[in-house]
């Protein structure tokens, strides 16, 4: 009886012998090159799991000079003492977290509040990774030009902004802000805050669709409605709360974010008024957390684990030496209770 010992590791030279292809192909597939068409990549993919195949990840990245890491930055806001613990940024994580698990990379994650994003040039941010994913522009988009000008692979998520040198995923705010706005105002709102910073990209956009729906069902802007509420659940509480004791009134607001949002809805409960009925609310984003208050939120739903997924493969695009286009994401109002409408069935 002869013994039993390990099998000989199947080679990439045997895996193409055995598909009939060349060794370029077999890398190319099990890389979901897009040169290699889908029928193919699937009949290699189910030989490399039959015949027990797998990648010399380490021979692989030494060839190509790649770590295998993708750098993740938060751009926390600063002013507003904004945490990752921030429910939009989990679920942006959860939805990059899991794309770059099926392509085998590693996550290098920085998440502290950036004075100056071209600090981490030279950081471990860039020197220990493959490409980086920033999360936001803040008001450094003039600093990430610069980044992406020195040819560094890079991708934002982020407004569409002048002059961007920098591939970009986002949403479509102004769409978001105008739809979020003509929604209260088809439904007798007249006095709408816009709560949000608007020296920011993305709240910027979101507040012109909130102006453009205002003109055009002739209801002329109020500056005093224009609140500076942070994205921090215990400070926006403390602005909403200074609002409500000011002489300035409103019969309902748009916020931001949904965290703003869930905010809103408890300080005005707190000061003794309803949601809907005195002050109805919209938020932004349809996080998790949006159906299960009370009211349930009515917002502007981005597919935010979605986009994590696009920003790596945009990423990942670019490290692969294509030119890869900037991707706006379509967004949709979720109409639910605090907004003063029942929901259609």
């Amino acid at each position: 009886m002869s013994p039993r010992g390990p099998k000989t590791p199947i080679t990439m030279q045997d895996l193409a012998d055995l598909a009939g292809v060349t060794r370029g192909t077999i890398s190319r597939a099990l890389n979901d090159s897009p040169r290699v068409k889908e029928k193919t990549k699937a009949r290699i993919r189910d030989l490399a799991k039959k015949h027990n195949y797998r990648v010399n990840v380490k021979a692989r990245n030494f060839r190509l000079r790649r770590s295998g890491v993708i750098a993740v930055v938060f751009m926390l806001n600063i002013k507003s003492e904004q945490h990752m613990s921030d429910p939009f940024f989990l679920e942006m994580l959860g939805g990059i977290a899991d794309c770059l698990a099926e392509h085998d990379l590693d996550l290098f994650l920085a998440h502290a509040p950036i004075a100056d994003v071209l600090a981490h040039q030279d950081s471990r941010v860039f020197q220990n990774s493959d490409g980086v994913i920033f999360i936001g522009q803040g008001e450094q988009h003039s600093e990430l030009n610069e980044i992406a000008m020195s040819g560094a692979p890079i991708v934002v998520w982020g407004a569409q902004l002048p002059d961007q040198q920098y591939c970009r995923v986002g949403g479509d705010n102004v769409a978001g802000g105008y739809m979020a706005a003509k929604h209260l105002l088809e439904n007798g709102r007249r006095r709408i805050a816009f709560f949000g910073d608007v020296n920011l990209p993305e709240i910027a956009q979101r507040f012109s669709g909130y102006k453009k729906a205002l003109e055009e069902h002739g209801v002329k802007f109020d500056p005093a409605l224009q609140i500076d509420v942070p994205f921090e659940m215990s400070h926006a509480r403390e602005t909403i709360n200074e609002l409500l004791s000011s002489d300035t009134r409103f019969d309902s607001a748009l916020c931001s974010s949904d965290v703003m949002a869930l905010s809103a809805i408890a300080t005005i409960t707190e000061f003794g008024l309803s949601v809907p009925d005195d002050i109805a609310i919209v938020g932004y984003d349809d996080i998790g957390l949006a159906s299960y208050g009370s009211p349930a939120l009515t917002t502007v739903r981005q597919n935010i684990r979605w986009a994590g997924r696009v920003l790596v493969e945009s990423l990942l695009s670019i490290l692969n030496g294509q030119e890869v286009a900037d991707t706006t994401l379509s967004s949709e109002l979720v109409v639910r209770q605090s907004s003063g409408v029942t929901a259609p069935n």
